[in-house]
């Protein structure tokens, strides 16, 4: 079988819980062979991408599966009926166990948490889908004030990555991309909590158990909580701050409501149920 798969990072993750489920072997088309290492059934196949980051993860590769020639194709995605349901359609059986490889040792000791900070990509831009770039900083010094070290990570480049202001505070940040994935969720698996808006972070936290507060913006007929989770999942340990004016829409670039109520202190109630730094 020779599957076409998603190219996201985030969508990878998720795909991994379908992939699993095959009981035969499997070429599968894919930018992040990391990710199924553990799956001795999967061959990956080189994909062809214009994206920065995907585009890096392949150079980074030494190893490649031939696609087979004939034989049957799936070719996966989604829509706005949700991520699972979508998946679910275009594999026709039901998901495994949401989970991740392990990757190892994090690259940081001691007791951190990751923050994703607000970006914007020339090549895929999300502007409507990304939150006020303020509450993911403000929790983000709440959590260094209580004592975490704070992580940020992301692959920034001048014109066609970039931050979006306020920075969040960090002891550490990865922001040239210097992390490859194994070791970007060697970090992620390592840490105390997760920080950030919608994107590869909600599937990670998922599937490491890793606590998350993700502050969702506005797209939310595309990225609402119920259409990026699902009920096979174990989400008991994801907080979603949603907007109290949440955008339904579909648009990548719509001026979304994204103005969250009594934000500090619903984030103070989340962070006192971390474990206490020592």
């Amino acid at each position: 079988m020779f599957i076409l798969g998603m190219k996201g990072l985030g969508d990878n993750i998720y795909q991994r819980a379908f992939v699993r489920q095959i009981r035969r072997p499997v070429f599968l088309e894919t930018p992040w062979p990391e990710l199924y290492q553990d799956m001795p059934h999967v061959e990956c196949v080189r994909p062809s991408t214009k994206l920065r980051t995907q585009a890096k993860n392949i150079a980074r590769q030494s190893r490649w599966a031939r696609p087979p020639m004939g034989g049957a194709q799936k070719h996966i995605r989604y829509g706005a009926s949700g991520i699972y349901a979508g998946m679910r359609q275009c594999f026709r059986l039901e998901p495994g166990l949401l989970d991740l490889p392990d990757f190892g040792p994090s690259p940081v000791s001691g007791r951190y948490v990751v923050v994703r900070p607000v970006t914007v990509r020339e090549e895929w831009r999300a502007d409507a889908r990304n939150p006020l770039p303020e509450y993911v900083a403000a929790a983000a010094e709440h959590l260094r004030r209580r004592g975490y070290q704070v992580v940020s990570v992301a692959d920034l480049q001048p014109g066609k990555e970039w931050a979006l202001e306020p920075l969040p505070a960090a002891d550490i940040r990865y922001h040239a991309g210097e992390l490859p994935v194994d070791q970007l969720l060697a970090l992620l698996q390592g840490a105390t909590a997760v920080i950030g808006g919608i994107g590869w972070i909600v599937p990670a936290s998922i599937a490491a158990g890793v606590p998350a507060w993700i502050v969702c913006g506005g797209q939310g007929g595309y990225n609402a909580p119920e259409l990026i989770t699902d009920p096979a999942m174990n989400t008991e340990h994801i907080t979603f701050a949603v907007p109290d004016n949440f955008c339904r829409c579909t648009e990548r670039s719509h001026t979304c409501d994204k103005r969250i109520a009594n934000y500090d202190q619903r984030f103070a109630e989340w962070a006192d149920r971390l474990p206490a730094v020592v």
